[in-house]
């Protein structure tokens, strides 16, 4: 069965599929992160690769949105460094271009070249890299948009400014599959929300250090269930099958609601790809 990708053809998600899974893997491609995550759930794929977040331009929110609200767990990660190139049709000149067609997280990623060498250019906000490479082959003004080498072979453009983003850009994509009963790995997410009192992120963080166990990651997003209040999405360090059991357990006493999204292994660090 073919996995799933944010689409259209060319999107680094698709690079880091055939990173994570091997260049022969069967990919579908999806219009939007929420439509990856429904294909998940309905069994139209077996699993999916989706960012999560971005070393410059922080949380992907699209995939924090569908962890909460689709019924999936995380079954890997990959962390993918990711190089940026400024495409055209034709071989413009900096001062020659009057369109910036990109996607919102990647304009954080090439802020200042943008800022320095495309000051002033209206920009055409789309939902993909990928899919800015298509509007771009349509646009009968002086346009350009930003991408991997892979979009420009792709849609026939050309690389007209190299290598744009800042240092150190890495994107983490995530494996998502429907839940299973396993819990193998060294790594769990959980997503929890609290009981509306005074002190309770403070008893409820005070599990985990009564546990001795580290988070690598917590952050907290408006609840679409409940004005005025907060979901929290976590990572941590726990590979023990009764610990995980035993914390969740806890959890549930004093939080609203908890929601656990799988243990995996987690990868040490970014090893440099030829993914340009």
């Amino acid at each position: 069965m073919a996995y799933a990708v944010l689409g259209p053809r060319g999107t680094f998600s698709e690079e880091a599929a055939g990173v994570y899974w091997g260049a022969g893997v069967e990919l579908e491609v999806a219009g939007t992160i929420k439509e990856v995550f429904q294909m998940v759930e309905c069994g139209r794929v077996e699993g999916a690769l989706v960012p999560i977040e971005n070393s410059l331009a922080g949380t992907i929110h699209p995939t924090f949105e569908g962890l909460q609200n689709n019924n999936v767990q995380i079954r890997g990660e990959l962390y993918m460094p990711v190089q940026q190139h400024l495409l055209a049709c034709t071989n413009l000149a900096l001062e020659e271009v009057e369109l910036l067609i990109s996607q919102p997280v990647v304009l954080v990623q090439c802020e200042n070249f943008i800022q320095t060498s495309l000051f002033g250019v209206r920009t055409e906000i789309c939902d993909s890299t990928a899919r800015a490479a298509q509007i771009l082959r349509s646009e009968s003004k002086p346009a350009v948009s930003i991408g991997n080498s892979s979009a420009a072979e792709l849609y026939d453009l050309r690389i007209i400014y190299p290598d744009i983003a800042e240092e150190n850009n890495v994107t983490r994509f995530i494996h998502i599959g429907r839940p299973e009963l396993r819990l193998e790995g060294d790594k769990s997410s959980i997503i929890f929300s609290l009981r509306d009192r005074p002190g309770s992120l403070y008893d409820t963080l005070g599990i985990f250090a009564r546990r001795q166990l580290n988070l690598g990651k917590i952050e907290s997003r408006p609840s679409r269930k409940h004005s005025a209040e907060f979901s929290f999405y976590i990572e941590v360090e726990l590979s023990n099958q009764a610990g995980t059991a035993e914390l969740l357990n806890e959890l549930s006493e004093y939080c609203q609601e908890v929601k656990f999204l799988g243990s995996y292994m987690k990868q040490t660090g970014a090893t440099r790809l030829d993914i340009s």
